[in-house]
């Protein structure tokens, strides 16, 4: 039978996955917490490959996390430049 802490790796990790593909960044928030608890306790037994899947999950969702961030930069600069450009108009509507 599989370890409690084997289990709650697991579960962490498919967690993590879900929420990194769901973009829901207040849960990945709230398992990154839970993975920084899990590194403090010291594990009963030796746990490489959970920790691996882990490991793997927690990148994913700092992928996520980055290629958002880089979206919504992206926007926020396009919408920069839209109100530019209507700036630019409008004082060319007025000089005229």
């Amino acid at each position: 039978m599989p370890s409690s802490e084997a289990h709650t790796l697991r579960v962490l990790a498919q967690q993590l996955f879900a929420a990194g593909s769901a973009q829901d960044w207040e849960r990945l928030g709230q398992l990154d917490a839970l993975v920084a608890q899990c590194l403090q306790q010291a594990p009963s037994q030796p746990l490489l490959a959970e920790w691996a899947l882990v490991r793997q999950a927690h990148a994913q969702a700092l992928t996520a996390c980055k290629l958002a961030r880089d979206q919504a930069h992206t926007e926020l600069r396009n919408l920069q430049n839209s109100q530019e450009a209507q700036k630019a108009y409008a004082w060319q509507q007025v000089l005229e």
